[in-house]
């Protein structure tokens, strides 16, 4: 999976997208963030900010990496 993110509001959707596709619920993956059920809901939706290191724990979790790369 290779997805581009534009603005913040596209993580959300990209992570729930890989979560679905590996079979993992977002409890599993709030269990494994110590972070609430709500939370990764609200992460999905595009509904609050997500830090970093939990965007990076996440991304761990559901086999992705977080890349930062440079524009031309």
């Amino acid at each position: 999976m290779h997805v581009i993110i534009g603005k913040t509001a596209d993580i959300g959707p990209a992570l729930r997208e890989r979560r679905l596709a590996i079979g993992v619920t977002q409890k599993t993956l709030a269990d494994y963030c110590q972070l609430s059920h709500n939370r990764i809901s609200r992460i999905e939706l595009g509904n609050t900010d997500v830090k970093l290191s939990t965007l990076v724990k996440m991304a761990k979790f559901l086999g992705l990496k977080v890349v930062l790369q440079g524009e031309p």
